[in-house]
């Protein structure tokens, strides 16, 4: 048998397996909060094991290797504003975020602050979001074309089924049983192959003592390309705006208590560890077993089809098809729920359950075949797309949505120019080039924080009367 045919068959039987889950998990879905949190039920390892895969995605595999490849160990900050994500969040914002009783991130701006800022806000999640989607689908690609002679657009097509079959059928609980088989094949993956390249080198120190020769400044913490200001702006883009992406915030209002919510992401921090270390030893190995290699997103498949034992590739693939669908249908998931819950719902009055299910499970369908012609236009890496992505939703509802769930006296009209002052901010950032190697959440974010805290102070008491009297009571205790 053909390493080729020995990839596909490995890559084909894991994706029906996934499909076939979705399906049998599809028989308890009986209303749309079924469908959206998964009627809340979800325990601590079911809650880190759909966060954690939803995060690993084609950007983290794929692309990250690749980051860790040209760059040494100072590319590993990227990894660190992910850590810094799941650190506050165990700590503080999971919990407060599960308080609130809410379903949906738009949900919580809505009923924290105001219903014409949500609307815009779900506008703004299914766009983004809608080219995170496309990344995945890119990444997902790229791996099948390794190993078969199918087109693109074949690609494209086998990929939108499979995503669409489990996420339109089986929703959150669904999807976050799914993702924690694929967090286990992810992290069993990636340290076989980190293993063999180890072997392979001599060992971690002639690892080291190998890039080293190459160029100093790769067993450095900083370095020409990421100077300290860049490393703070990747900590910033990772770390806070994580909590404007509505698909990890989705997560924390899907855990059966906000105990269990902010666990859960204790769990997932070392789950996390557990991954990013080997991803970057396996990059850092790929510099001396395979040197030359210049695209980013190239590193990965390189590496695997030339310098990893067959079976070992076979896993490793599976692994990243795992963790491109556990992400994929987590968005798909994620904007059908925004467009029917959170803006169909709200333009259109009287909407019954069963039309808001009906409406999202043909959004699955829609936006998924959206995203997949958004492939054939995008030219950045798949680390630069989510990246972007996240960093437009992050500086227009993350700062707004970490203060809202943390202070009281932050109020709509503070919420509301702060989240415009941020996103204008990140926009002009990007038209800039940005300079001096300033990613444009760092601005953003800090231009938000400044503006929502001042605002809060300027502002009247009387300004947060229109935040739900109910959702300040989860958060705040009762209110007067």
């Amino acid at each position: 048998m053909s390493n080729n045919a020995l990839y596909m068959i490995v890559t084909v039987i894991f994706m029906v397996g996934l499909a076939v889950i979705g399906i049998l998990i599809s028989r308890g879905i009986k209303d749309t909060e079924d469908w959206m949190v998964a009627s809340k039920s979800l325990g601590k390892l079911p809650m880190a094991g759909t966060y954690f895969a939803t995060i690993i995605s084609a950007t983290s595999i794929m692309s990250y290797m690749g980051y860790y490849y040209l760059n040494g160990w100072s590319g590993w900050w990227n990894a660190a504003g992910t850590l810094l994500t799941s650190f506050l969040a165990c700590m503080f914002f999971a919990r407060r975020m599960r308080q609130s009783e809410c379903n949906t991130l738009p949900e919580l701006i809505e009923k924290r602050y105001s219903g014409k800022y949500s609307i815009v806000m779900s506008l703004l999640i299914v766009v983004s979001c809608t080219a995170l989607l496309g990344a995945q689908v890119t990444g997902a690609t790229i791996i099948l074309q390794t190993f078969s002679n199918w087109s693109t657009l074949t690609c494209c097509v086998i990929l939108l089924a499979v995503f669409v079959v489990f996420t339109c059928i089986g929703g959150m609980k669904a999807v976050a049983w799914t993702d924690t088989i694929c967090s286990f094949v992810i992290i069993i993956g990636i340290w076989l192959i980190a293993i063999q390249f180890l072997l392979k080198v001599g060992g971690f120190t002639a690892m080291n003592e190998g890039i080293a020769a190459l160029n100093p400044e790769f067993v450095k913490g900083f370095s020409v390309k990421i100077p300290p200001i860049t490393a703070l702006s990747w900590v910033v883009t990772w770390g806070i705006c994580n909590f404007g992406a509505p698909q990890f915030v989705a997560r924390f209002m899907s855990a059966e208590s906000p105990e269990v919510a902010s666990k859960s992401q204790g769990i997932t921090g070392i789950g996390l560890l557990l991954f990013y270390v080997p991803l970057a030893i396996t990059g850092l190995c790929g510099m001396l077993i395979h040197p030359g290699i210049e695209k980013q997103d190239m590193v990965f498949t390189t590496l695997v089809f030339s310098e990893v034992n067959p079976i070992i590739g076979a896993i490793m693939l599976a692994s990243v098809v795992a963790a491109i669908i556990s992400t994929a249908d987590s968005l798909l998931l994620l904007i059908a729920t925004t467009f029917a819950h959170d803006f169909y719902s709200k333009v259109k009055s009287n909407v019954s359950d069963k039309e808001e299910l009906f409406v999202s499970r043909v959004s699955t369908i829609v936006f998924g075949i959206g995203a997949v012609a958004l492939t054939f236009v995008m030219s950045d890496t798949i680390q630069i797309i989510q990246a972007k992505a996240v960093t437009l939703m992050g500086a227009a509802m993350a700062v707004p949505i970490m203060v809202g769930v943390a202070w009281k006296r932050a109020n709509k009209i503070s919420a509301m120019i702060a989240a415009a002052a941020g996103f204008v901010t990140a926009l002009v950032w990007y038209g800039l080039g940005q300079p001096a190697g300033i990613m444009a959440a760092l601005p953003a974010c800090l231009v938000c924080f400044i503006v929502i805290m001042v605002g809060s102070v300027m502002t009247p008491e009387s300004a947060n009367e229109s935040a739900d009297k109910e959702t300040m009571d989860h958060l705040f205790g009762e209110t007067k």
